[in-house]
């Protein structure tokens, strides 16, 4: 195969000529690698907010943490043009988690405050 910007004779295998960096046809014929890193950050916020409900001692910061990486997974996911399912379970059960130990610690701190 030539190069039809300069000619020169290059593999056929080519992506890019080696004299002058043109794409050749074969570039136009490879598909396009998608960045996953919103899907990685979605599934990643869904498993921290299954993790929240066991994690008593950390009670609100495994699930901000889970609201916080579902927000922009599924940000990154619809730009991508990616399904962002799991971000949307990782963000309805990380604002679940979030309110039920908020009221878990508002408890707590009444009950101590009438102890007192």
């Amino acid at each position: 195969m030539f190069c039809k910007n300069c000619g020169k004779e290059i593999d056929d295998r080519a992506v890019v000529c080696p004299g002058c960096g043109v794409p050749t046809a074969k570039a136009e014929e490879a598909p396009k690698q998608k960045n996953k890193l919103g899907l990685g950050l979605c599934i990643a916020g869904f498993v921290l907010s299954l993790l929240s409900l066991y994690l008593a001692v950390y009670f609100c910061i495994t699930s901000i943490l889970a609201i916080v990486l579902s927000a922009i997974g599924m940000h990154v996911a619809k730009k991508n043009g990616d399904g962002c399912g799991l971000g949307i379970a990782g963000l309805v059960i990380g604002i679940i988690t979030t309110v039920f130990w908020l009221l878990i610690l508002i408890f707590a701190a009444s009950l101590v405050a009438a102890i007192l």
